[in-house]
């Protein structure tokens, strides 16, 4: 009888196989860790190591998030991609404009509860720290050299030619920028040069002139239409770490409602909070900027504009009033502590919901600091496959099973009763894929070479046969399952190791004389004998019920017909017939007729399927006789035939 309530479609497994023991598409792995920067408690999709890189920045040197994004790196050099969900961990801390640091997780969380700080960076992070912040507009007209002036901002000026300015700033004794304006003098005073502020002024510890973000803004089309003038302004975020303008933002407006010709708003803190990559701008504080004029983020309307065209208000957050514009450099950022099981619990839990996100694998990245953790944490990566179903979870050993804490070496035989002892603990699933590989590996993030986990190896090379054969073809073996980078192993197990191991349900990592470092097993981590104790045939049970479900999907809320049964029946033959042609499959039934759709099953609104099928399997184990003969015996005689 049906256990749903509303309309869906539940996938079956039955497993009909009795195997004996003999001796002892664009593939997604999803993969949960803190990283330097991007968003938190938010899946993100990522295509290669560059994307990786501009999201979530660079791998630290040591630690098991260290180990999380080389992992992930290494299983994105096969050719898979990544879904990737930032960790929330205790005392990450986004950098701002006072110092003072705040937690924003992600964009929704920044729209649903805002902040106080003017400007903030996008993302949690010490790495925000670099980040100064440049928000300009046109600014003074002309920088005055005028010897012991004395003036103030506001204060009127006429220099000896009778042209008149409003002073904008005092740039120490002897220099003032000043606009060019119709006012009553109030100071005279000798003008010894001037020059142009926007190209001569220089933004404060980078060596870059304002003009290296863009030229002088101006008026934008809105503005005129609006009898307004001067809205335009810059915005630019420069990375004090590289010295170099990593983002910009040209001829936006500082009227809110402010619109390009093409109807998209251009008001600079809506630009930057839908667009930038490095900042947010939180509420409208206006204790940094220069207030002459309306307080800024007015509609158009609110001027009262006329003819007489009124200037908008000024806009330049800058946080020093001397020659160099200093604009906002951003503080208070934090990484935070490493993190613990809980907090990579609950990034897992993000991958659960098999309509939140479509994955393939699950990586369990790196080791953490003690095996009681390094468990718990494979535990929950199991957990995820295991309650989407739909999906393998690639699980590597803790570190300190094969390398000594103390820097001593462990005997291969320690190192391989270790690696056992800690898979025995965990679950017997057909959903999991255990491996013994622990390599050495160059980090050239850091330049030094590293031990690895090679899970991300594993579910690589599922990727890599994938696109060369199919997804029911092993992985393993010298043909398809030559691990990348690998200038040594931790742990190299002999014929008699790979035998313990392969019984503890272990895929043995190995370097052969000749071959180089290669998968020298294809078994899922279930522990009864079963068809479904092989990669191969656990993922083509899981490409055929994802087509399947696919088809499925068409059938729902039709009529439960035989024109229906047959359109379906006839598609899923259709798929099969390929997969057996393609060496999946030895042979198949579909049943989907009245025989399995009785009237009491159509009466209940379900449609019934039965798939049969009978998996290739794939060869682990070799015998070859050679038999020598005496000259004179025939062939025939020895064989029987």
């Amino acid at each position: 009888m049906a256990s749903q309530v509303s309309p869906g479609i539940v996938i079956k497994e039955r497993d009909l196989s009795n195997a004996v023991i003999v001796g002892a598409s664009q593939i997604t792995a999803a993969v949960a860790s803190t990283f330097a920067s991007g968003p938190i408690n938010e899946i993100t999709s990522i295509a290669n190591e560059r994307e990786l890189i501009d999201t979530f920045g660079t791998p630290a040197a040591t630690g098991a998030a260290a180990e999380d994004w080389l992992v992930a790196s290494e299983f994105l050099a096969y050719g898979g991609r990544l879904a990737v969900v930032r960790v929330a961990n205790s005392g990450a801390q986004n950098a701002t404009a006072t110092g003072s640091g705040v937690l924003v997780k992600n964009k929704e969380d920044f729209e649903a509860s805002g902040t106080s700080e003017v400007l903030l960076a996008r993302y949690a992070g010490a790495k925000g720290n670099n980040y100064r912040v440049i928000i300009v507009d046109r600014g003074a007209d002309q920088i005055l050299q005028i010897t012991a002036h004395g003036l103030s901002a506001g204060d009127a000026y006429t220099d000896p030619s009778g042209n008149t300015h409003v002073v904008f700033q005092s740039l120490g004794a002897d220099y003032v920028a000043v606009i060019n304006d119709t006012v009553a003098a109030t100071v005279t005073g000798t003008v010894l040069s001037a020059t142009p502020w926007y190209n001569n002024t220089e933004i404060a510890s980078t060596g870059l002139k304002l003009s290296a973000i863009g030229p002088r803004p101006g008026t934008s089309a809105f503005a005129t239409e609006n009898h307004l003038s001067k809205d335009e302004v810059h915005v630019a975020v420069i990375d004090e770490s590289t010295n170099t303008v990593v983002e910009r933002f040209t001829y936006l407006s500082k009227i809110s409602d402010a619109k390009s010709p093409e109807g998209a708003s251009i008001y600079w803190r809506t630009v930057v909070n839908e667009n930038s990559r490095y900042i947010y701008s939180g509420s409208e504080v206006s204790a940094q900027l220069s207030t002459a004029g309306n307080a800024w983020g007015a509609t158009a309307a609110s001027y009262g504009a006329t003819s007489a065209s009124p200037e908008v208000m000024k806009l330049i957050i800058d946080d020093a009033g001397d020659a160099a514009f200093d604009g906002t450099l951003l503080s208070g950022g934090a990484d935070g502590s490493a993190y613990s099981v809980g907090e990579i619990q609950n990034g897992l839990n993000l991958f659960i919901d098999t309509e939140e996100s479509e994955i393939d694998f699950v990586l369990m990245g790196g080791s953490m600091a003690s095996e009681a953790d390094t468990k718990s944490k494979a535990n929950a990566v199991i957990g995820v496959a295991t309650s989407r179903t739909d999906c393998v979870a690639f699980v590597s050993p803790h570190k300190g099973n094969q390398i000594a804490s103390s820097g001593g070496a462990l005997s291969k035989t320690q190192q391989r009763d270790n690696t056992i002892a800690y898979f025995d603990s965990l679950p017997s699933t057909s959903y999991a894929v255990f491996d013994s590989g622990i390599k050495y590996t160059y980090d050239r993030f850091n330049d030094q070479y590293v031990y690895l986990p090679c899970n991300g190896d594993v579910a690589g090379l599922c990727v890599r046969t994938s696109a060369a054969v199919d997804d029911w073809i092993s992985p393993a073996g010298l043909n398809r399952g030559g691990i990348r980078n690998t200038v040594k192993l931790a742990f190299n197990p002999g014929k008699a190791d790979r035998d313990e191991l392969y019984q503890a349900r272990v895929n043995p990592i190995v370097s052969l004389p000749g071959a180089g470092t290669v998968l020298f097993g294809d078994k899922t981590a279930l522990a009864s004998p079963s068809a479904f104790d092989r990669i191969n045939v656990r993922r083509l049970f899981l490409n055929i019920e994802a087509r399947v479900r696919r088809l499925a999907e068409g059938v729902l809320f039709e009529q439960n017909d035989v024109t229906t049964r047959s359109g379906f029946s006839s598609a899923v033959n259709s798929y099969l017939a390929e997969v057996q042609a393609r060496r999946g499959l030895t042979d198949y039934l579909v049943v989907c007729d009245d025989s399995n759709n009785t009237a009491d099953v159509i009466d209940r609104n379900e449609f019934i399927a039965e798939l049969y099928l009978k998996p290739t399997r794939s060869i682990n184990y070799v015998t070859v006789t050679l038999t020598a003969t005496r000259t004179g015996v025939a062939f025939s005689e020895v064989i029987g035939r």
